[in-house]
């Protein structure tokens, strides 16, 4: 390949490279320029609570038909969950009326939790939902086990939801009807995240009507998707956040009360409280300590019987090896005795021998003796 043309590839594709960067720089200023007015903008506008925005007012640019469904659907929603003090819209006339508006109280969403006993499962069974529906609730959820044939004990579990004022009385309800073995109630305060919640769609509809009206006003290509995007998003977070403070007005609107009934023979008596005395505490002390020492005991007598398998196995072991010692011992003893019997002998063999030496000897000096008495004589008689 010649020189120039691989200058002029080189050239051109540096002369590329710096046309890209420069359309890309351009886009990136526009963008932080239209979202440097949002903020300017936003830092100079007070969001008080109760304020209507009318979205739809602002659109009215060339551009802006690009936006119309999605700006008619939104002002559609905000229609539904506000009016125009902006306090949210119950769904019916009839809703039993609990408070969601903070500043008249607390919003506390309760759950209770129960569990009752009944000898009488249909009729409590039945009983329940027709309270349920006198209260204006419902039942969210619903489960049974068993048969109630031939001792197979039925058990049903219940979720229901009904107005947080119709709770207590549905409480009552249950348990004159059956007999309550376990309760448990809990409380939560939603106050603070409710409040915090409308705050922030207030802010981001303010952030809303402001995208649409630079929305409108713009005339760049450029800006005009960034302002689109940034929208979107915006409506998203707006209807999360009120999705969110639906899911709160409803558990605050309507308490939870979970049901566990369990179908038995005979329902157990409710015992009223009793003090116990000092005496009755020494009674029961004594009765304790007594109980106990019978099952230490019994306990004792059940490990000893428990280990009999094992104290015969030792035993006969212990036979044996004591049968295997004392014929071993017997052994040894029999062997030293017969060593001793040994060592007896040889020293009578060596008493007998040294007499039979002695005795040889006093025959030896004996002769040796009359020799010399002869030998004497005969010098004796030459003389």
């Amino acid at each position: 390949m010649k020189k120039g043309a691989i200058i002029g590839i080189v050239t051109g594709a540096v002369v590329l490279n710096i046309a890209a960067f420069s359309i890309f720089g351009s886009f990136l200023n526009k963008a932080s320029a239209a979202g440097a007015q949002i903020r300017t903008h936003n830092d100079g506008v007070a969001v008080s609570e109760g304020v209507y925005y009318d979205l739809g007012s602002s659109n009215k640019g060339a551009t802006a038909n690009m936006d119309f469904a999605a700006e008619a659907e939104f002002a559609d929603e905000v229609a539904f969950t506000t009016n125009m003090s902006g306090s949210p819209v119950t769904a019916s006339p009839d809703d039993p009326g609990v408070n969601v508006d903070p500043s008249q109280g607390r919003l506390l969403i309760r759950t209770v939790m129960i569990t009752a006993e009944t000898t009488n499962y249909n009729q409590v069974a039945a009983d329940l939902e027709s309270r349920v529906r006198e209260c204006g609730g419902y039942i969210e959820y619903s489960s049974m086990h068993g048969t109630g044939n031939n001792k197979d004990l039925r058990s049903g579990s219940y979720t229901v939801r009904v107005p947080a004022d119709k709770l207590d009385s549905l409480i009552e309800a249950v348990g004159s009807n059956c007999t309550v073995t376990a309760s448990n109630e809990n409380t939560t305060d939603v106050t603070l995240e409710y409040v915090d919640t409308k705050a922030r769609i207030e802010s981001l509809r303010v952030e809303y009507d402001q995208l649409l009206t630079l929305l409108s006003q713009a005339e760049d290509l450029d800006t005009i998707i960034v302002l689109q995007n940034r929208l979107t998003d915006v409506r998203y977070q707006i209807e999360s956040a009120e999705s969110r403070v639906r899911v709160l007005e409803n558990q605050v609107e309507y308490a939870t009360l979970t049901l566990t009934l369990n179908e038995v023979l005979e329902e157990k008596e409710v015992e009223e409280p009793h003090v116990v005395t000092y005496g009755e505490k020494v009674s029961n002390q004594f009765k304790q300590t007594w109980e106990n020492t019978v099952k230490f005991f019994q306990n004792a007598l059940l490990g000893l019987i428990a280990c009999i398998p094992g104290i015969v196995v030792m035993i006969v072991i212990g036979v044996i090896v004591l049968i295997i010692v004392k014929v071993s011992i017997k052994k040894r003893r029999a062997r030293r005795a017969k060593a001793l019997a040994a060592k007896e002998a040889e020293k009578i063999e060596e008493k007998k021998s040294e007499e039979k030496k002695s005795e040889e000897k006093k025959s030896e000096d004996k002769k040796e003796t009359k020799e010399d008495k002869k030998e004497d004589k005969k010098e004796s008689a030459k003389d």
